[in-house]
């Protein structure tokens, strides 16, 4: 049989997963981190873009000026 301090725990721990304000902080913060990976994908794609650019051009000016 469990205490009344360990009932009241758990009573607790359950409210705080069916609380609404808790689920619409859940949701808030999962809609934040998917916009933020969205970014970051979007960021690192052009990240990969202007070093593929750059490199021939870095490539061509060290052969110019090491002949």
């Amino acid at each position: 049989m469990m205490s009344q301090k360990e009932l009241q725990k758990y009573a607790e721990q359950d409210y705080k997963l069916v609380d609404p304000e808790y689920i619409k902080q859940l949701e808030q913060d999962s809609e934040k981190l998917i916009k933020f990976k969205k970014y970051s994908i979007l960021a690192l794609f052009i990240a990969v873009i202007v070093i593929a650019m750059t490199l021939p051009l870095l490539r061509a000016l060290l052969t110019n000026l090491l002949n």
